[in-house]
């Protein structure tokens, strides 16, 4: 009764064969992702990994269909091989390996619980995967020229990033997405003061006079940086980013705290001398 069994189980598997069979040592680390599970296994042929034609073999486990669902699930409980059902929901998968494009389903069976899915492990994996821009710095005077001291100094960070970006991520049924949102950008000088700006800026327009245009966001150095390493201040922008999610297919959603990104600059200032008569 048990050959006839195990003959049926087989059978139903439709195996396709290497020219070596190749047998698994059951002990592989699975992962259930639905009806896929991924798997990495030692594979056992003449004490090689892979079978007689050489090279590596790629394996997964795949979930029986109803028939050997039902035939494993006879098997185990009259006790003809060591692997049995586990508590809760979950189903018998099949060891399924390919070796240069041929595919070789194995005798390996187990029971393997349903996919369990941690959506705010996903969310973090969504953020992760977020576009979130470092700052490009903007000047005035440019980038490049020297900063004049008690001349205030029009800071910006191209107005084009500072949208919101998301990405996402899914498994087993479930998706999230993440959204990162600029909140503001911190301007610290490189002397010890910090400019906290709660938008990207105004761009500076050369077409226009000076006393005609205003910004939120400036600073006026009093001293020079000549006395500093390499002639210039060390700026540091920071831009700040809140971030939320969302999920379907499971409850959950909410903040993800802050991201942040940081670019430098070396900014030299230059005291300008009045010519008295």
């Amino acid at each position: 009764m048990h050959h006839r069994l195990i003959a049926g189980l087989v059978a139903a598997m439709t195996v396709v064969g290497f020219a070596s069979p190749a047998a698994a040592d059951g002990t592989g680390d699975a992962f259930n992702d639905g009806d896929e599970i991924g798997a990495e296994v030692d594979l056992v042929s003449g004490g090689s990994r892979g079978s007689g034609s050489g090279g590596e073999a790629l394996c997964h486990y795949r979930r029986l269909d109803e028939a050997g669902d039902a035939l494993a699930d006879q098997m185990a409980e009259e006790g003809d091989w060591s692997e049995q059902p586990g508590e809760g929901p979950g189903a018998w998968y099949q060891l399924v390996c390919e070796l240069n494009g041929r595919l070789a389903p194995s005798v390996t069976i187990v029971w393997l619980p349903d996919a369990t899915v941690d959506p705010e492990a996903l969310a973090q994996q969504a953020l992760d995967r977020t576009p979130i821009p470092a700052p490009e710095i903007r000047l005035n005077p440019p980038e490049g020229r020297d900063q004049v001291v008690n001349v205030p100094t029009w800071m910006w960070i191209d107005p084009a990033a500072w949208v919101p970006v998301s990405a996402t991520a899914a498994a087993g049924g479930v998706s999230v997405t993440a959204t990162a949102t600029p909140t503001s950008v911190s301007w610290d000088m490189g002397n010890g003061d910090v400019v906290t700006c709660s938008g990207p800026g105004t761009p500076y327009d050369r077409t226009v006079a000076p006393d005609d245009q205003r910004s939120d966001c400036t600073y006026t150095y009093r001293r020079s940086s000549a006395g500093r390493v390499g002639g210039a201040y060390r700026m540091r922008v920071t831009t700040t980013w809140g971030v939320t999610w969302t999920v379907s297919g499971a409850p959950g959603g909410g903040s993800l705290g802050t991201a942040q990104r940081t670019t430098t600059t070396a900014v030299r200032v230059a005291e300008i001398q009045a010519v008295n008569e």
